[in-house]
């Protein structure tokens, strides 16, 4: 993966006050708090879970989209590591016993 991994998010207030957060590229990962700034901390936990389960399921990783002015959630560097590493070994299609 070139691009860096980071995602835009939608951020949208609901009616009982919390601020939901979904990722355009990433649609199993949602979550929310009860401000924007809880639910960006939220949504990097939320993200790291969604792809994770793209791993254990074999699953390509979405590409980022451009962020257009979004707000963006950036994955922990040892988390971006790990999943270029699983990105290039798919597309290489290196399994885990040859990477040993």
């Amino acid at each position: 993966m070139s691009q860096r991994l980071i995602w835009p998010v939608r951020l949208q207030r609901q009616e009982h006050g919390a601020v939901l957060v979904s990722f355009p590229d990433v649609p199993e990962a949602l979550t929310e708090g009860p401000t924007e700034a809880d639910a960006l901390i939220e949504a990097g936990d939320g993200l790291i879970a969604a792809l994770g389960g793209y791993v254990a399921e074999r699953r390509a990783i979405p590409r980022p989209s451009a962020a257009g002015g979004q707000p963006v959630v950036a994955l922990p560097v040892l988390v971006a590591a790990k999943i270029a590493l699983y990105a290039a070994m798919r597309a290489q299609e290196v399994s885990d016993t040859a990477l040993a």
